[in-house]
This record gives C-alpha cells, structure tokens and sequence, in this order.
C-alpha cells in the first residue's frame, strides 16, 4: 500500500509539472501575439512614412468606393457616338478589320455591348483590376441593362448592368493576338451567352440588385479586430505538452535514483 501511494504521489509531481509548462508555453505564445499586435497597431497609427507603405497606400484602389468618376464618365460619352473606346496608347495595337467585325457583332445586340481598349497598370487608380475598371465604367452607363468589355494590356474585363451574361469560361486566346483580334473572340462568346437576371445568377462584378460592384472587397484585417486564434492556443498547449512531458518524465527519473540512494544508504 506504501508503494502505491507513493507511485500516486509521483505521478501527481509530473502532472502538475505537465500542467505548469503547458500553461507557460501558452501564456508564452499569447505573449508573443499580443507584441506583434501591438507593434502592427503602433505602425498603423504612426505618421511615419516608409517606401513600403507608399507603395501600398498607391495600390489599394480597386478598394476605394469614393474613387474619382471622370476617367470613367469621359469614356461613357464616347460610347455615344462609338460603341468602342481606345486609349491612345492601345491605338497601336488593333487592326480596323477586327474593330469593324466588333462593331457588326454589337450592331445587333438587344442588351448592348461596349468595349474599351485601355491602357492597365498595377498603379492606376482600379491597381489594373480589369474587372473592376468594367463595373465602373457599366456603373455610369445610362442603359438599364448592358455589358461591358475592357480589354488591357495584359488583362482582360467583364463588368454587367443589370443582367448577367453567362459566360461559362472565358474565350482562349493566342498570345500573339493582338488586343482587337482578342476583343473580337470575347465579343463574340459574349453575345452568344445567355443572359440573364443578376437574382438568377452570380456575377463578380454585379450585387443582388443588378448593381455594378464597383470596389474590391477589403481582405485586409484591421490589426485592432485579430483575436488569439483557436488553432494557437491548441498549438500552444501541445507544444507545453511535448515539452512539459519530457520535464516530468525527466524529474520522475531524477526523482526515482534520489529514493534509490537514499534507500540503498
């Protein structure tokens, strides 16, 4: 009976040790959490100013709702009297051919097409989201129903007003193409595709009601709203657990020679 309670006691010494180190590793890592927190917090407050930080404040864009409408209203009132915009800068790239293909493909459209050919950079005020430069320019349209195209120089854009045309996938293109033969091929899958209700069919570039979502949606977390995640604190406890189990296996041992010798003298 002495054995054994002496056995319970032992085992009661290496689980409180056990339970010590977990509840440091854990209290460690919060530690840790809550220092780069606050640090993140302090760099977002501070008036300091790095290149970093005018890099991001310079493409972050696509998420400003109060952007500066001209660039997209001047390109509207072209469509009044061309369904087709060009940038001067894209005017190299397309051939009077395909653009006369373009416009017979638009010509006979119920729910009307309109292509801008524009000139995209990851520093323009949209970061170069050919998407988002289509809802912007759909969002000044005056028709209650359209699509529009944007074709960049890397990039191309869908943006919908009011229905949704349901282009399964996107046209394949040749890299040698230039940007009008590609206009042509998206124009062309795009009048095929059936359109239809924003409410009967998701659209990235549209909301429930038809609306052109004219901003990104802000991935980003506002250091002040993170939280300790649950899947730290697990890591914390198995790491307190690893460890604070070798410590007690370790004292256990110790523990056992020290009743040895103390027996054997």
């Amino acid at each position: 009976m002495k054995v054994l309670s002496t056995r319970w006691w032992e085992w009661g010494i290496a689980l409180v040790i056990l339970a010590l180190v977990s509840i440091a590793a854990t209290m460690f890592s919060v530690s840790k959490f809550d220092e780069a927190r606050g640090a993140r917090i302090a760099a977002e407050e501070s008036d300091e100013i790095s290149v970093d930080s005018i890099y991001t404040d310079r493409i972050e864009g696509r998420h400003d709702a109060d952007y500066d409408r001209s660039r997209y209203e001047a390109i509207v009132d072209s469509f009044a009297a061309d369904p087709i915009h060009i940038d001067g800068y894209q005017a190299f790239d397309v051939d009077d051919a395909d653009l006369d293909a373009i416009r017979s493909e638009l010509d006979a459209l119920d729910i009307p097409i309109y292509v801008a050919f524009l000139s995209t950079s990851d520093l323009d005020d949209a970061d170069g989201d050919g998407d988002i430069l289509a809802a912007r320019i759909a969002a000044e349209l005056p028709d209650d129903r359209a699509t529009v195209l944007v074709i960049g120089n890397t990039v191309e854009g869908i943006g919908d007003k009011g229905a949704v045309r349901k282009l399964d996938e996107r046209p394949a293109t040749d890299i040698d193409d230039n940007a009008s033969t590609e206009a042509l091929a998206y124009v062309r899958a795009l009048a095929a595709a059936e359109a239809v209700p924003p409410e009967d069919a998701y659209s990235r570039s549209l909301d429930r009601e038809g609306n052109p979502i004219v901003a990104a949606e802000e991935r980003t977390n506002d250091p002040r709203d993170l939280r300790y995640g649950y899947g730290s604190t697990a890591a914390g406890i198995v790491f307190g657990i690893i460890v604070g189990g070798a410590v007690g296996a370790a004292g256990m041992l110790i523990w056992r020679r020290v009743k040895r010798g103390e027996t054997k003298s």
